[in-house]
């Protein structure tokens, strides 16, 4: 038989409290009164809650026992469709192949005393850490970087684990990118039940045009050097779009270059270039870095959104850019 509740009784509740702990948000769960019109397998496997977290009314369900991973996705996507809600699973027992199997596939849930995972309003939160792994507000390098590759290589229908493969990074730096790409509301993320999926736009001025908003600029440092390194790195800034256009090399070289990268350069004092001066070199450390073309410049788009405004309205350097992106990217 299912269990029932009222009002009262559900305060205290343990889903109650340990939202409230992790979010430090007032929460409310009442019964949810429609439970009866669910088929007796559901309403004797799991209770259901209506819990209103910070605005946003949401479906709980909580099994009574512990169940296997496939039950939880087949009756999940059961109880989405017989209610017409977002459901929530509250776990009390899982293990991590099962926490990480719900993440790949979107399947929101509550992981008592350890995680709560709830895309559709951009939160993921690890209790173990007891931080936001979304940065709702400012797009992360990996997730940026995500994009871009997916408008130069076209991508159509590229789940998780494809995503991963393409990226050379884990299966769950892409799921966490997909809960951000899903919190920033980027349309080219298609959620269907349990499975996402991103498939670029085939015109690509669109895409770019649309994510250009939330792009950030890639460059995390500057630093002005007397000589340019013996070592070749990859080249940025004005001396990528000369790599790429008809446009004169730069009196200064600009190269780009990863944190990893940072220790084969010399940055010592005497190196460095002083208040005044004109240096041979300049080294942006970027937040990522995408092979492109020769790999000898960083990508076109990349390196638009390191250049200043003041750049990007010059006549000469904003036909070079023109230039750039007809011949390698439209």
């Amino acid at each position: 038989m299912a269990r029932t509740f009222t009002f009262h009784a559900l305060r205290g509740n343990r889903l109650e409290e340990y939202i409230e702990k992790i979010l430090h948000q007032y929460v409310q769960i009442f019964p949810y009164e429609e439970a009866n019109k669910l088929p007796l397998a559901l309403r004797g496997t799991y209770t259901f809650y209506w819990v209103i977290i910070g605005g946003y009314k949401v479906l709980a369900a909580e099994p009574f026992e512990k169940m296997t991973l496939v039950d939880l996705r087949k009756q999940h996507r059961q109880i989405e469709i017989l209610t017409g809600q977002k459901c929530v699973l509250f776990l009390k027992n899982i293990n991590y192949y099962t926490r990480d199997t719900l993440l790949e596939e979107g399947i929101p849930f509550i992981w008592e005393n350890h995680q709560i995972y709830l895309p559709f309003i951009g939160i993921l939160l690890d209790d173990q850490k007891g931080k936001k792994t979304i940065p709702c507000g400012r797009i992360s390098f990996l997730t940026q970087k995500l994009l871009l590759c997916s408008l130069y290589q076209n991508w159509e229908n590229v789940n998780v684990t494809k995503a991963a493969e393409l990226m050379n990074v884990s299966k769950m730096s892409i799921t966490r990118s997909f809960d951000e790409l899903e919190a920033l509301n980027v349309p080219y993320l298609n959620v269907k039940y349990r499975a996402r999926n991103f498939t670029a736009d085939t015109d690509k001025k669109a895409m770019w045009e649309q994510i250009r908003p939330i792009l950030r600029n890639p460059i995390v440092k500057i630093y002005a050097l007397k000589e340019q390194p013996e070592r070749l790195f990859t080249l940025s800034g004005l001396s990528a779009l000369s790599h790429y256009s008809l446009l004169n090399e730069p009196d200064c070289r600009y190269i780009a270059v990863a944190k990893k990268e940072l220790s084969l350069i010399d940055f010592s004092l005497d190196k460095l270039s002083g208040v005044g001066d004109i240096p041979e070199c300049i080294v942006q450390e970027v937040g990522y870095k995408i092979p492109f073309g020769d790999k000898k410049a960083i990508d076109p788009f990349s390196l638009m959104l390191g250049l200043s405004d003041d750049e990007l309205e010059e006549p000469r350097i904003s036909k070079s850019i023109d230039e750039m992106l007809e011949k390698y990217v439209w």
